[in-house]
């Protein structure tokens, strides 16, 4: 999907290594493999970073539903942090609970290799045409 392919050639997606996977039932997400260059003084996964994989596990989502003639943009995001994360990758799956004319509106979770739920979060994105 066209679509799908814009958004994996992201300089930021490029730059901090978030790649499109899928999960056991085949949902769409992303993967962000842990590095040195992500994590915050304490060794944690920073949090900037987390709300980053929440933006793109939406935007995989929203891209799915809205086909290659329009284009969507972030205009509201929230991310509660649960567990910090230190020694292990991310992978963010999101779901979209409202996709109207305008407005797409969906949450996500945030897992890390051992499937705990670290972070959830919510946003919303607006359409734009291409």
């Amino acid at each position: 999907m066209a679509s799908l392919d814009i958004l994996q050639s992201s300089n930021v997606w490029k730059y901090i290594g978030i790649e499109i996977t899928s999960n056991e039932e085949g949902k769409k997400g992303v993967w962000l493999k842990n590095s040195e260059n992500l994590r915050q003084l304490h060794g944690n996964i920073h949090g900037g970073i987390i709300a980053t994989c929440v933006d793109a596990a939406l935007a995989v989502a929203v891209n799915e539903a809205i086909g290659e003639d329009k284009n969507a943009v972030t205009v509201e995001l929230k991310v509660n942090y649960l567990l910090p994360v230190v020694d292990s990758d991310l992978w963010a799956y999101a779901d979209l609970v409202k996709a109207g004319r305008r407005l797409l509106t969906g949450t996500v979770e945030v897992f890390d290799n051992k499937k705990n739920i670290v972070a959830i979060g919510s946003g919303t994105f607006s359409l734009i045409n291409r």
